[in-house]
C-alpha cells in the first residue's frame, strides 16, 4: 500500500508540475500544433474497401503537420481523468480519478523507392483507489511500400493492439498519418469485460495503367481474441478473417474518380460459426470544390452462414446439427467532408455485413458519424463528435441479439509551447442489448480528462 501511495505521489507531481508551467505561459503566444490528425488518401476504393477493412480515413484538422520526410520523434501524453463507470457495468457503479501515462516513438523514413513508417504508443492507466482496474494498452503499427519499377508496386501494413477496453480514446496530436488498422473487423461493440488482441495485415501489388488507371489486387488477414473476462457468465467469441480481392481506379477528371473493388472474405467467428461474404462494389468520389468533397459506394453482398446446433442427449451425449443459410444482401456507406475558413466539418455513414464483435455471432451493422473541428482564435481549437451504431444478428443465425449505442465527445485544445500542447475535454458512452444480447453488455460511462502533449523535436537524418 505504501508503494502505491507513493507511486501516486510522484504521479501526481509529474502532471501538476507541468500544469503551473502552463498556468505561467499561457499569455505568450505558443508556436505549436494541437488537435493535429493526418487526413489519409480519399479513394472510391479507399470508400469502398472501408466496408470490408481498408481502413477509414480520419478527420480533416485544421492544423499543418509539418511532417519532414525522415525522422525519428519521441513524445507522451499525460493526463489526468475522472471515470464515473470504473467497472463499465450499470450495476455496482464505481467512480474513481486516474491518470494516464502515453510515450510514444515514431519512425519515418521515405527514399526515392522505399517508404517506411513505424509507430508504437503504449498506454497505462493507473487508479487513485481502484488499483485492481489499472491497465495497460499496446498499439504498434507499420507502414512499408516498394516502388519495383515506374508502374508497378507493393505495398505491406499491419496493426497489432493489445487493449483492455477500460481506457477508451487517449487524445493527443498525431505524429504520423495514420497507419492503421490497415484491415478491420467490427470495431462498433464495445467488450469492457475483457482483454482484447487484434492483429490486422494487408498486403497489395498495385499496376499503374496510365496517368489516370491503375489496378491492384491485395489480401488482409485479420484476427481478434480475448483474455478470460473480468466479469459477466458470457462467453466471448473470437474471429480469424482472411480475404483477398481486386480493385480497379480510374479518374475521369480532375474531380471525379470511380472505383471497383471486388471483394472475397471468410470469417471463422468462436468455435462453430463461419461466415463466407463474395461483394463487388462500386464507388465514386466528386471533389466538387478544393473544399468540399463527397464519397458515395455500395453493392451486393452474397453471405454464406454455417452454424453448429448443439444439443445434449442424455448426460454424456450432445448431438450436432448442422446449419447453413445463404442470402443475398447489400452493403453501402458515404460521406461528405466541408472545410470552410477556421472549421472542417464530416459526417459518414455505413451498413454491411461482418462479425459480432465478440458479443454476437454475424450481423448486420449500421453506424453513422458527425464531426466538427473549429479554430475559435489563434490559440484555441475545439472538437466535437457525435455517433450511432446499431448491430443486429442475422435474421439466418441461430443465436439471436442486438445492440445498439451512441457516444459523443468534446475537447478544448491550446498549444503551448513548440513542444506542448494542453487539451481538456469530456467524452461518453452508452450501449444497450435489446432480446436476448449478451449478459452485461449494457454499460453507461462519462469521463472527464485534462491532457498535457510532450512533442519532443523531430530528430531528422538523411535526405
Amino acid at each position: 500500500m505504501a508503494m502505491t501511495r507513493n507511486k501516486w505521489r510522484w504521479l501526481l507531481v509529474f502532471v501538476l508540475v507541468p500544469l503551473a508551467a502552463w498556468g505561467q505561459q499561457a499569455g505568450a503566444p505558443g508556436a505549436g500544433t494541437a488537435g493535429t490528425t493526418a487526413t489519409s488518401e480519399s479513394t472510391p476504393v479507399a470508400a469502398a474497401e472501408s466496408t470490408y477493412g481498408s481502413g477509414v480515413e480520419e478527420m480533416p484538422s485544421l492544423s499543418d503537420t509539418g511532417f519532414v520526410h525522415n525522422f525519428l520523434f519521441f513524445g507522451a501524453d499525460l493526463s489526468s481523468r475522472y471515470d464515473d463507470n470504473v467497472r463499465q457495468t450499470n450495476s455496482g457503479r464505481i467512480a474513481d480519478t486516474g491518470f494516464v501515462v502515453s510515450p510514444e516513438i515514431a519512425f519515418r523514413r521515405e527514399g526515392g523507392r522505399v517508404h517506411l513508417a513505424l509507430r508504437y504508443r503504449p498506454t497505462m492507466l493507473f487508479y487513485q483507489h481502484q488499483t485492481a482496474y489499472n491497465e495497460q494498452d499496446h498499439d504498434l503499427g507499420f507502414d512499408g511500400s516498394l516502388r519495383a519499377t515506374r508502374q508497378l508496386s507493393f505495398r505491406l501494413r499491419t496493426g497489432v493492439v493489445d487493449r483492455s477496453g477500460l481506457l477508451g480514446s487517449v487524445p493527443g496530436p498525431a505524429v504520423l498519418p495514420a497507419l492503421g488498422p490497415p484491415a478491420h473487423l467490427n470495431d462498433t461493440i464495445v467488450t469492457p469485460f475483457a482483454n482484447e488482441f487484434e492483429d490486422n495485415s494487408r498486403a497489395d501489388m498495385t499496376y499503374e495503367l496510365s496517368p489516370r488507371a491503375e489496378f491492384g489486387v491485395f489480401t488482409t488477414y485479420m484476427l481478434r481474441s480475448f483474455g478470460q473476462p473480468v466479469r459477466s457468465a458470457a462467453a466471448l467469441s473470437g474471429t480469424e478473417g482472411r480475404s483477398a480481392g481486386a480493385r480497379y481506379i480510374y479518374r475521369t477528371s480532375p474531380r471525379t474518380t470511380l472505383g471497383l473493388v471486388y471483394l472475397h472474405e471468410e470469417l471463422h467467428i468462436g468455435p462453430r460459426t463461419r461466415l463466407a461474404l463474395d461483394a463487388p462494389s462500386l464507388g465514386l468520389t466528386l471533389a466538387l470544390s478544393p473544399r468540399f468533397s463527397v464519397n458515395v459506394h455500395g453493392g451486393p453482398v452474397y453471405s454464406r452462414l454455417g452454424d453448429t446446433l448443439l444439443v445434449p442427449f442424455g448426460p454424456f451425449v450432445t448431438l450436432a446439427f448442422p446449419h447453413n443459410r445463404n442470402d443475398w444482401r447489400w452493403a453501402a456507406g458515404g460521406g461528405f467532408t466541408l472545410r470552410q475558413g477556421s472549421t472542417a466539418f464530416r459526417a459518414n455513414a455505413s451498413h454491411e455485413v461482418s462479425d459480432g464483435g465478440g458479443l454476437l455471432d454475424a450481423v448486420t451493422s449500421d453506424a453513422a458519424e458527425t464531426s466538427l473541428e473549429r479554430r475559435i482564435s489563434r490559440q484555441w481549437t475545439v472538437e466535437w463528435a457525435a455517433g450511432w451504431e446499431r448491430n443486429a444478428s442475422l435474421p439466418s443465425a441461430l443465436l439471436q441479439g442486438q445492440l445498439e449505442g451512441e457516444y459523443g465527445r468534446i475537447a478544448l485544445r491550446h498549444p503551448v509551447s513548440e513542444t506542448v500542447s494542453a487539451a481538456m475535454g469530456y467524452e461518453f458512452e452508452r450501449q444497450r442489448g435489446n432480446g436476448p444480447a449478451p449478459l452485461g453488455a449494457d454499460f453507461d460511462r462519462n469521463f472527464a480528462y485534462v491532457t498535457l502533449t510532450y512533442r519532443f523535436k523531430n530528430i531528422p537524418f538523411g535526405r
